[in-house]
């Protein structure tokens, strides 16, 4: 079976897959109680909440694979882990791909960067060769085994080598064997047009508040040919605005009663994290 069959129904369905981004195992309670059943752990996210650093090659294999396991423990999310480089050659690649079958993770986005990468909105990038990163993919799909676990290939070269070199890097990863097909950070209609029409499904693509990628209709990026829309940092940017919002009206007022309904209360956010059922957990073992 197509290891993205079981995760993406929607895939054969013809219908669009959004997939939200989570950082830590809050938000993903959240993403999950919101009605998704699948969701990126966003190397952005996780190095902005983790280390309150930028996405530029800080973070590491450890540290993500730690978050992906806290996060597949707490949900029952189909969690797309971003794993940036593989954090290293094609040895390094397959210990990551173990531990995330391993943990139950469903997936793993694996980019062309040369280290230290950086976010695939920012300007600065480089790539390695593309035969090197088709090597990866290749060592990924064979320590996935027989799991059903897909392999996204993103190539990071239209920013600095141009759509043309992009979409043979693109083939070529689909070649090594990825699953899905990821050409980050196109910047003009056309971009997408030609990914779309060019490349072979499945396609994913990453829409960015403030980032380079035109942040299109989903039944217009559909028709360009994308199966997955991932809304991979709006969670992350709204977290980090209304905490900044709640602070200062904290330390200008003195007081939260301003805030109202733009807050959980104590009952509604211990529902969230299920205090209820530990609770009851605790009182059944009780002597």
């Amino acid at each position: 079976m197509e290891p993205t069959r079981d995760l993406h129904p929607l895939l054969a369905s013809g219908r669009l897959l959004l997939v939200p981004g989570v950082y830590d195992a809050l938000s993903a309670k959240i993403a999950e109680r919101a009605g998704f059943g699948a969701a990126v752990l966003t190397g952005y996210g996780v190095s902005a909440a983790l280390l309150g650093e930028p996405d530029f090659g800080i973070l590491t294999q450890t540290q993500i694979l730690d978050v992906a396991r806290r996060v597949v423990s707490a949900t029952g999310l189909g969690l797309i882990v971003d794993g940036d480089t593989g954090y290293g050659g094609p040895v390094n690649v397959q210990h990551m791909v173990r531990e995330l079958v391993a943990m139950g993770a469903r997936g793993i986005i694996l980019e062309d960067q040369r280290w230290p990468k950086r976010c695939g909105h920012m300007r600065g990038k480089a790539v390695i060769d593309a035969e090197e990163h088709a090597a990866k993919i290749r060592a990924a799909v064979e320590a996935r085994g027989d799991a059903q676990f897909f392999i996204t290939g993103r190539t990071d070269a239209l920013e600095p080598h141009g759509i043309d070199e992009a979409i043979r890097r693109a083939r070529l990863y689909k070649q090594a064997g990825a699953t899905v097909l990821f050409v980050e950070g196109p910047r003009t209609l056309d971009d997408l047009r030609r990914i779309g029409g060019e490349l072979p499904p499945p396609l994913a693509i990453n829409l960015i508040e403030g980032g380079v990628t035109p942040m299109c209709g989903l039944e217009e990026l559909q028709e360009l040919g994308f199966f997955s829309v991932g809304f991979v940092l709006s969670g992350l940017y709204a977290a980090a605005r209304a905490l900044g919002d709640v602070y200062a009206e904290i330390r200008r007022a003195g007081s939260s009663a301003a805030l109202g309904e733009r807050m959980m209360d104590f009952s509604e956010f211990n529902e969230l994290i299920g205090a209820g059922r530990r609770q009851a957990d605790d009182e059944r073992f009780k002597a």
